[in-house]
């Protein structure tokens, strides 16, 4: 079964759906988060990218970890400063299941609201392999009508 047929015409359907489905995560904005990040006096957060490699490779948020699951994103957290987490994903499920798994093993963590779709229609910065970037993957071509089109890499099938 799948999450959503058809996924949700508008970001207002999805965040409804990811607030009754983890009612427990707290997820902070692409706002706020892009001013705590260029805050001098607060320590940035530790970002995790939960995404698939593929997804991954196209952008990331500035400074993020990319991680395959709750184990890796533990490894990055231990490697790290303890400080406050924010995850993301493409528009917040897979992010929402891994900050309700460390938010239970005792982490501060946030999932990021609207996640990456979220920041870059927003235009805020994107980078890949250590560069700028302006592209998203866009997931499926069902999700892509969340992305604005000018942020949205072309998928090859």
């Amino acid at each position: 079964m799948r999450l959503f047929d058809p996924p949700p015409r508008d970001w207002l359907q999805l965040a409804d759906w990811l607030a009754r489905r983890y009612p427990d995560v707290p997820t902070v904005s692409a706002d706020a988060l892009h001013a705590w990040m260029n805050d001098p006096t607060r320590e940035p957060p530790l970002l995790l990218d939960i995404r698939g490699a593929g997804e991954q490779a196209v952008s990331t948020l500035p400074g993020a970890h990319c991680v395959r699951g709750a184990a890796d994103a533990r490894r990055a957290i231990r490697a790290s400063l303890p400080r406050t987490i924010v995850a993301y994903c493409a528009v917040g499920v897979r992010s929402a299941r891994l900050v309700r798994t460390l938010r239970r093993d005792g982490y501060a963590a946030f999932n990021l609201a609207e996640s990456i779709f979220g920041w870059a229609n927003r235009g805020y910065p994107l980078t890949a392999r250590g560069g700028p970037a302006a592209r998203v993957h866009p997931f499926d071509p069902k999700w892509a009508a969340l992305l604005a089109a000018e942020r949205r890499e072309t998928l090859i099938d």
